[in-house]
């Protein structure tokens, strides 16, 4: 019965180390797993911290915008009521065959083939014919203007409509700009925005399988606790038996040493001699 008792403890021993180990196993998996989560949700919050930089940008940029938009509103008006009067004069005094208009369009129109020139890659022969027709539109121009500047007045009231025109065209050039910037704040706030996203679906991947390592490890656990309570009282009933083992031989050899006593006294009262082993026996089984 002990040899079997002491097997099966054997066994049980074996379970509680290997619950130990799985446990730990789990531990340290969940732990991963734990780590990689926030370190993610670390990178979301991050994420989400430049996208609202962005966002602010963005927003001082809208600001800009409707700033210069509103100066150059402003300019613009104040250039139709110039070019009002301009026109005015120019019909009253029958100046030049067409309106001032079509002289301002005229002169952006040279301004915008100009820039083209400039900026976009051409053959010989598109230059060519660009070329000539940037000639053709500057004589209409320059006549056009001739006829306006005889009258000192329109002169005057030219140079004024072109400059407020070109404080206009300033002023637009920085909406232009600050729209562009915009919207590349909206993009790479959209982009943050997507990022948090992929990031925060890792990261609850991540946080699942953290879920699953942690109720592995605390189901482990609870084994390793099972079978150490299973092996503590294994260990207790063994060493009960044990001890009543040891008590029954004790008692068993007490019971043979009063009958060897009791031979001995028999066979000295029959007037036997005993042997000096005999007597060293007796005096020692005397004393259990």
């Amino acid at each position: 019965m002990l040899e079997e008792l002491e097997e099966r403890k054997a066994e049980i021993a074996k379970k509680v180390e290997e619950y130990r180990r799985r446990r730990g196993e789990l531990n340290a998996e969940a732990s991963k797993w734990a780590n990689l989560r926030d370190e993610l949700n670390k990178q979301v919050r991050e994420a989400l911290e430049r996208a609202k930089k962005f966002r602010e940008q963005r927003d001082e940029y809208e600001r800009l915008i409707e700033e210069f938009k509103e100066k150059r509103n402003e300019l613009n008006k104040k250039a139709s009521s110039l070019y009002a009067e301009i026109e005015r004069i120019r019909r009253e005094q029958n100046i030049m065959d067409g309106s001032v208009r079509e002289f301002e369009e005229l002169r952006q129109r040279i301004e915008h083939l100009e820039m083209r020139q400039q900026t976009e890659v051409m053959s010989m022969e598109q230059e060519r014919k660009l070329v000539a027709k940037i000639s053709e539109l500057r004589r209409e121009f320059e006549r056009m203007q001739r006829e306006l500047e005889r009258v000192n007045e329109l002169r005057e009231l030219l140079k004024e409509v072109q400059a407020v025109k070109k404080e206009a065209d300033r002023y637009h050039q920085e909406v232009l700009k600050y729209v562009k910037l915009s919207h590349e704040c909206r993009d790479n706030m959209i982009e943050c925005f997507r990022e948090a996203d992929r990031l925060r679906e890792k990261a609850d991947s991540a946080h699942k399988m953290f879920v699953e390592a942690q109720r592995a490890a605390d189901e482990a656990h609870s084994f390793f606790l099972k079978y150490q309570r299973d092996l503590r009282d294994f260990e207790k009933v063994i060493d009960g038996l044990r001890r009543k083992m040891r008590h029954d031989l004790s008692f068993r050899e007490r019971i043979e040493a009063r009958k060897k006593v009791q031979e001995l006294l028999e066979r000295f009262k029959e007037g036997k001699k005993l042997s000096t082993e005999d007597l060293m026996i007796f005096q020692r089984l005397e004393n259990l």
